[in-house]
């Protein structure tokens, strides 16, 4: 059959190869809305089904390779085509089937004429409800002018990914062709829900359990500490015990479109680090066209809450486009004396130097106070010896009233990118951060039994990271088939320094106090004769990666990539248990995935991945534990269902390790002894759904199965449950409202010394949300959160020499909003 590509702007003479040349000269990446392709009569050819290959990229030549393989003709003009990029298409589709494919997320869908040829059309912009079912309270939530096809959540209303995702492989793969599980929360999700925190978003997120001990939150992984990092720049997430608590885990959630969370090994992505996950929070971007709106509410413990954020373009032609969000928090907390205040402030602006070029900027600036902080300390429950104290009620504070601090940080950051011939790109991208903690006051109850107060101070905390990677991908050919191929190189550092004062110590009783006042009857302590040493926590890494996507056969993709990483680890401070100078060079971390379409809709994968972690864990001798390494194994199964509105996932895990610390004890001052276990196992399933069951009727949740032969996995969860639904009305008397859910269950957590056992039993958490639409522009909203008022422990911990103690969950807490759409 006669291969045919034309243009309307009389290039139609133009070969097709000079064609698909010119066009992949000037492709790009613009999506407005879900495209459509008109079927065509069952006699006609087109409907014939027809095997596919080809990778995601520059729209135009896309279209020159699928007119070659399809047979048909199919007319567009220049402009129809340039800036757009395309997922591409794999597998077996009859011609309207594949270029519905070929055309998700860019604007575009095709149109049928007489004779078997196409032409391409701008998509309707399709809002949340039709005039014809929603005549005046159409939910205008869509926010169409969001115009990238990079995964992009905000404004398709959707609770699942709306395009690739590069958090497992680089790659920019859909989750049904990635070979490992990956969550992503979306914008809709964190808005109808009112997660206004990483933490609050990570504690409803599929397979993540958020562990408290008093004000620190460590987001667990599959038995694992998570990697953190932000639009895929990586975040050092801890230093010191006592002032990590002041990273991230309270940052306002304002800026981001949505976090992708990878549950497995991520060695192709960050070499070195925790094994069980990695957190990957993606930025807003600025739009085409004009956006805006302003929200703002109040709560129960006195929160107030305001946000504003608009966006679109600064020039005629929309070449230049901003964005801008503002927010601000402050809130008492549900422990006596508690108090906080958050502000962001987050711009960013993108320029198209040329067609082919884009030149994106930005700045987050952050201020957050604290107080009435109880640092890492939680309540004590059982004494050294095992005696219980008792339980104390959960707006009990431990914290004195001017223990805790002031944060400010700035985030800096840029990005390159270049659009070459034959479908190939690079992007180069850079990122800056400064946290500064100018003083942080400390004074807490620290044990019932024995009696104990500390109070102390630590100054100029500093956290510094820094980053640069460059990266270039695009399809090659190979044996007949088109692949895709990554290389990438990078550099990275973080760093933390601080000084800390002595830590004095007193008792209650000497106070004329008793434990059951708390700390909000400390006073205020005469810190002026401290004296303070000097601490330093440096990273630094270095590595060079590769990866490709093998397109084996019409439905059988197979992944490989590696990294080579050199790392150094550098730990001074006054206390010889924890320096540690660690370097190493060449870590090589290989990957291997392969997935199988079984059907149109269904695909099965599995995929192996390397384990590399440095540790400062010692043994009783003060030596230090080697390097944990081991090997990640994952099979499943994944499913895009209904257009690829809803996303589904069935996978078993198992990993092994060696050298991996488990704690046997302390010393006397305190520090954890560890021993390294060879051939530790953790090993579960997981089951996960996503997206629009139907029409108006979005959920997310997970069931998730861990298992561990560690010992200290009793202190989180085995087996989690966690859902979260809404339902749109679109009609009747009911049109224009929202109601949902969020429910989260795990199984019992415990940990024991001697004969006692500190124990969490099974429980039920239960979130409710209702919005109403009152018109074009203005919604209100109620969410309730533990609606039925659980009391619960957050988390639990064993300190050896000292006891076991708990942390307290929120009580019931209610939300009223506002929300207004220009």
């Amino acid at each position: 059959m006669k291969t045919s590509l034309t243009s309307s702007l009389s290039i139609g003479a133009l070969r097709p190869v000079a064609l698909a040349s010119w066009l992949a000269a000037t492709a790009g990446g613009v999506a407005l809305a879900p495209p459509a392709a008109h079927a065509q009569p069952s006699s006609s050819p087109a409907a014939a089904a027809r095997s596919y290959s080809i990778a995601a990229g520059p729209l135009g030549p896309a279209l020159s390779t699928f007119a070659g393989q399809s047979g048909i003709t199919l007319a567009f003009t220049p402009d129809q085509a340039n800036n757009l990029r395309t997922p591409g298409v794999q597998g077996t589709y009859s011609v309207p089937q594949a270029l519905a494919q070929l055309l998700t997320g860019t604007g575009l869908q095709a149109v049928a004429r007489e004779g078997g040829a196409y032409t391409l059309r701008s998509a309707p912009v399709v809002a949340a409800a039709t005039a014809a079912t929603a005549p005046s309270l159409a939910e205008v939530r869509v926010a169409a002018q969001t115009v990238y096809n990079d995964g992009t959540t905000e404004g398709t209303g959707s609770y699942t990914a709306a395009g690739p995702s590069a958090l497992a492989t680089g790659l920019g793969l859909s989750l049904r062709q990635t070979p490992q599980s990956v969550t992503v929360f979306t914008r809709q999700r964190m808005d109808d829900f009112k997660l206004e925190t990483l933490s609050d978003v990570l504690e409803q997120t599929p397979g993540v359990t958020v562990d408290r001990q008093n004000e620190t939150r460590r987001f667990n992984i599959r038995g694992s500490t998570a990697n953190q990092q932000v639009d895929g720049m990586r975040q050092l997430a801890d230093g010191w015990a006592v002032t990590g608590h002041t990273l991230y885990t309270l940052d306002d959630m304002a800026e981001f479109d949505r976090v992708e969370v990878l549950k497995g090994s991520s060695g192709l992505i960050n070499g070195d680090g925790n094994y069980g996950g990695t957190i990957n929070l993606v930025r807003k971007r600025p739009t085409r066209e004009f956006q805006a709106h302003v929200e703002g509410g109040f709560g129960s413990w006195s929160s107030l809450r305001a946000q504003a954020d608009l966006s679109g373009p600064l020039n005629v032609d929309a070449s230049l486009r901003g964005r801008l969000v503002l927010s601000d928090r402050q809130a008492d907390g549900f422990r006596d004396n508690q108090s906080s205040h958050s502000k962001l402030l987050y711009g960013t602006a993108e320029y198209d130097l040329t067609p082919d070029t884009l030149l994106s900027a930005g700045i987050t600036y952050r201020e957050r106070s604290l107080r009435g902080s109880g640092t890492t300390q939680p309540i004590q429950a059982y004494s050294g010896a095992g005696e219980f104290i008792g339980y104390m009620p959960r707006s009990y504070n431990n914290g004195g009233r001017t223990s805790g601090y002031d944060q400010q940080s700035v985030n800096l950051f840029a990005r390159l990118e270049q659009r070459f011939a034959n479908g190939w790109s690079g992007r180069l991208q850079i990122a800056s951060e400064h946290i500064d903690v100018p003083a942080m006051p400390t004074s807490f109850v620290s044990t019932a039994v024995p009696d104990v107060v500390s109070y102390g101070r630590y100054q100029d905390i500093k956290t510094r990271n820094n980053g640069v990677e460059l990266n270039v991908k695009g399809p090659f050919s190979l044996f007949g088939r088109e692949h895709e191929l990554l290389i990438g190189a990078g550099y990275g550092s973080s760093r933390n320094t601080q000084l800390r004062g002595n830590f004095p110590t007193t008792t209650m009783s000497a106070l004329g106090l008793t434990y059951a006042q708390g700390g909000g009857a400390l006073p205020e302590f005469d810190l002026s004769g401290l004296s303070y040493t000097n601490d330093l926590f440096s990273r630094k890494r270095s590595y060079l990666y590769a990866a490709s996507q093998l397109n084996i056969a019409d439905p059988v993709k197979l992944i490989l990539g590696a990294r080579s990483t050199n790392y150094d680890q550098n730990d001074v401070t006054n206390i010889s248990w924890y320096n540690y100078n660690y370097r190493e060079r060449g870590v090589f971390t290989p990957f291997a995935g392969l997935t199988v379409d079984v059907s149109r809709d269904v695909s099965l994968y599995a995929s192996y991945a390397s384990i590399f972690n440095v540790q400062g864990a010692r043994d009783a001798n003060r030596q230090t534990l080697p390097p944990e390494e081991g090997l990640t194994y994952e099979i499943g199964a994944k499913g895009e269902f209904f257009d690829k509105r809803l996303n589904t996932n069935a996978a078993f895990f198992w990993l092994k390790t060696d050298n991996t610390a488990e704690t046997v004890g302390r010393t006397a001052s305190g520090e954890t002894i560890s021993r390294a276990v060879s051939g530790a196992t953790r090993r579960g399933w997981e089951l996960e759904v996503s997206g629009e069951l139907a029409r108006g009727w979005q959920a997310q949740g997970s069931f998730v199965l861990n298992n561990s032969s560690l010992s200290t996995a009793s202190t989180t969860p085995e087996q989690q449950f966690k859902i979260g639904s809404t339902y749109r009305f679109g009609r009747g008397l009911l049109n224009g409202l929202t109601i949902g859910g969020a429910a989260r269950w795990q199984d019992a957590i415990s940990t024991s010394r001697g004969v006692a056992t500190l124990r969490q039993d099974a429980f039920w958490l239960v979130d409710l949300m209702a919005r109403y639409q009152i018109n074009r522009n203005l919604s209100i909203s109620a969410n309730v959160n533990n609606a039925f008022d659980k009391k619960y422990f957050a988390g639990i911990a064993n300190f050896n020499n000292q006891g076991m103690y708990y942390t307290w969950g929120a009580p019931r807490s209610l939300n009223v909003s506002a929300r207004y759409d220009f």
